[in-house]
């Protein structure tokens, strides 16, 4: 670990913007390290101060033009302890080696009939709010679903838009283009803009709840590795039941449902999932479940070499993030060793 006066030393190259990357290095070393307490700092301030101090100057400072071929720092704020949450996020920049080629635009579609073609489009058109895969004509369709690393969105035959994460799957019910209740089940996540038709209400279902609503725009988390089922209103109004419990959710409200019982939140204010510009969130989740999703956006299998901590982590990664970047993200995160060999991730917390 370096000492007081090497890391003043390196603070200082970096607000004058001579740092090396050696230093920019050896400043994020010491910066995302679990245990500061190696490093004695200014008497007069605690850690946390110091780093906060010259946090917002560093961060000013450090700029592309500067640092051409470093660009990106993430942080890590505090140490996952075992049993319990940690409050652990990541900022992050645009990547210069791009890895959007590990993600692609596309899904499956079936019929009622069990005809099954694939549909597809450009990254581009996915991020670009305003471009769907149009499906009104396919008046016969009964599944959509996204494999590993696949993205997409379309318009359903009645006019909702439903925007499909990797991994996930909805069905449509076979009498949806007639029935008075238009009923989707999903596994995994999407986030629905609704189309109002009188006289026709729409339900989306998951594993472990219901939702009913006229006309609105909302998210829904349902993957099965997932301990909790996170619902997102933006828009309209909805009504979720667990079979134990009903609420009404109004715009910006967030539904939590987690060991049968559901809790409502409020975002501080409504933005997009990330998911839906191609970052990689995850708050307040189980390593194993993180895990999980990353193998379904980065299309690996994971091969465990010892027992998950029962840690939860929160975090960001960027959209174009590359796949050895995202791993010593996770390395930094859950203090674990991750190699990929081919397609298999082996994974490994003895020395936890």
């Amino acid at each position: 670990m370096k000492t007081q006066q090497e890391i003043k030393e390196i603070i200082s190259r970096i607000n004058q913007g001579i740092a090396s990357e050696e230093d920019i290095l050896q400043f994020q070393l010491w910066y995302n390290s679990f245990d500061d307490s190696e490093t004695i700092l200014d008497s007069n301030l605690s850690t946390v101060e110091f780093k906060d101090k010259n946090w917002a100057e560093i961060n000013r400072r450090i700029a592309p033009a500067k640092i051409s071929r470093l660009q990106w720092v993430w942080r890590v704020a505090a140490a996952l302890l075992l049993l319990s949450a940690a409050a652990v996020w990541i900022w992050s920049i645009q990547q210069k080696e791009n890895n959007n080629e590990v993600f692609r635009a596309a899904a499956w579609i079936t019929d009622t009939s069990g005809q099954t073609e694939e549909i597809s489009s450009s990254l581009h058109d996915f991020l670009d709010s305003t471009r769907y895969v149009d499906l009104k004509e396919h008046h016969n369709l009964r599944t959509l679903a996204t494999a590993a690393g696949e993205f997409t969105k379309v318009i359903l035959p009645d006019g909702t838009k439903v925007s499909l994460n990797a991994g996930s799957k909805i069905v449509l019910s076979p009498d949806y283009g007639k029935a008075a209740q238009r009923t989707i089940s999903l596994e995994g996540e999407a986030y629905f803009e609704v189309v109002t038709i009188p006289g026709r209400s729409f339900v989306v279902k998951t594993a472990d709840q219901q939702i009913r609503v006229l006309g609105t725009k909302f998210n829904v988390r349902a993957y099965p590795s997932f301990d909790k089922t996170i619902t997102t209103l933006h828009e309209g109004k909805i009504e979720l039941s667990n079979g134990n419990q009903n609420l009404i959710l109004q715009p910006n409200n967030i539904a939590v449902n987690k060991d049968g019982a559901l809790s409502l939140q409020r975002m501080a204010k409504l933005e997009k999932e990330a998911w839906r510009k191609l970052d990689f969130e995850f708050d307040n989740e189980s390593i194993e479940a993180v895990l999980h999703q990353l193998s379904q956006w980065y299309d690996f299998e994971l091969s465990y070499q010892s027992a998950v901590p029962n840690q939860h982590i929160s975090g960001k990664i960027v959209n174009g993030t590359k796949t050895s970047d995202v791993l010593e993200i996770m390395k930094n995160l859950t203090n674990g060793n991750f190699q990929m060999k081919g397609k298999v991730l082996y994974v490994n917390f003895g020395n936890n």
